[in-house]
């Protein structure tokens, strides 16, 4: 069942709509992320390409909404939304997503992705080490995002901030933790790979293992940067994505 524009609408952030746009871009975020997490991409999109940041359920304009991820849920938005030929972006937790929705895309016969865009990913068949940050202590919890470049330190003198943050980085990291890759033929998509030369999360050797799950050709740049590269190689990313 196709959602209805009401129910689409809280799927989606689109500061800048380009109904006239040719290409569509979808942008998933990692772990603890919202639709913010891509502020700023519309505008330094330009006029030929309409960005899509996703909104998850739990956060920003549905914050009074229960936690949780379901793939079959986002592939409604996603292909409800899709008018145009469009391509998905997808970091860290993002990226696997944007796979998951894409092999179901696939399964019902639907209008695939172009390119599927994969920043900071690692491979749904390999464990995922991040996904132990569901079971540590908060603090622990809030000081590997740190360390990663996910946080600003600045944030651990706001407990408020605090408090309202953990549910998130809890159920996304608990929805990864849970996840269990099952065995499927490539997708019939193109996949360009993004990894951070200085990522402490995944090596580039792990994210060329991407190449194993597209039947339509893999390429992988490697980015100056760690976890969260896409900060400072927006402009870049959304070259590729133009090219």
């Amino acid at each position: 069942m196709r959602p209805n524009t009401s129910s689409l609408d809280r799927w989606f952030s689109v500061p800048q709509p380009r109904p006239a746009a040719p290409m569509q871009l979808f942008c998933l975020p990692w772990a603890g992320a919202g639709a913010g997490a891509f502020q700023g991409w519309a505008a330094a999109a330009g006029p030929g390409l309409e960005v899509l940041p996703l909104v998850l359920p739990g956060r920003e304009g549905r914050f009074s909404e229960p936690f949780g991820i379901d793939i079959g849920e986002l592939t409604d938005a996603v292909s409800a939304r899709a008018d145009r030929p469009y391509a998905i972006y997808g970091h860290s937790m993002g990226g696997r997503l944007g796979f998951e929705v894409t092999r179901e895309l696939t399964r019902r016969g639907q209008p695939l992705p172009r390119r599927l865009y994969l920043g900071g990913c690692r491979p749904p068949d390999h464990v995922e080490p991040l996904a132990e940050l569901s079971e540590v202590s908060d603090e622990e919890l809030l000081g590997r995002l740190i360390e990663l470049g996910g946080l600003p330190e600045e944030l651990l003198a706001e407990p408020e901030l605090c408090e309202l943050l953990l549910p998130v980085l809890r159920a996304d990291f608990t929805w990864l933790h849970e996840y269990v890759y099952q065995p499927g033929p490539p997708i019939e998509v193109p996949i360009e790979a993004f990894a951070g030369a200085d990522d402490k999360s995944i090596s580039v050797e792990a994210m060329r293992g991407w190449a194993r799950h597209t039947s339509a050709g893999f390429t992988l740049s490697v980015e100056p940067g760690g976890h969260f590269f896409l900060r400072e190689r927006r402009d870049h990313i959304l070259d590729r994505v133009r090219a």
